[in-house]
């Protein structure tokens, strides 16, 4: 397997799952690389740290909740901003 495509499977744990906690460590085992080079290899592709790119994730999703008039604070907290850590 390449290494983009074991960035990509963790990716698509990712956004299969936004709304659960993610650790690098846990990512790294999904694509079967080493904690370490799993984020170096990681922000080299994607442009981000992993947890970076995990809450940007969740805020692009709670953004585009929040846009439908219909929709409350409360469904951003839903869509996985609760989880959201500084």
């Amino acid at each position: 397997m390449h290494a983009w495509e074991s960035i990509q499977k963790a990716l698509e744990h990712v956004e299969d799952n936004l709304s659960q906690s993610h650790s690098p460590e846990e990512l790294a085992k999904i694509a079967a690389l080493s904690p370490f080079y799993f984020q170096r290899l990681f922000s080299r592709l994607v442009g981000k740290p992993v947890r970076e790119y995990v809450k940007l994730r969740r805020l692009a999703r709670a953004s585009k909740s929040l846009g439908d008039r219909q929709s409350r604070i409360l469904d951003g907290y839903r869509a996985g901003l609760r989880l959201w850590r500084p």
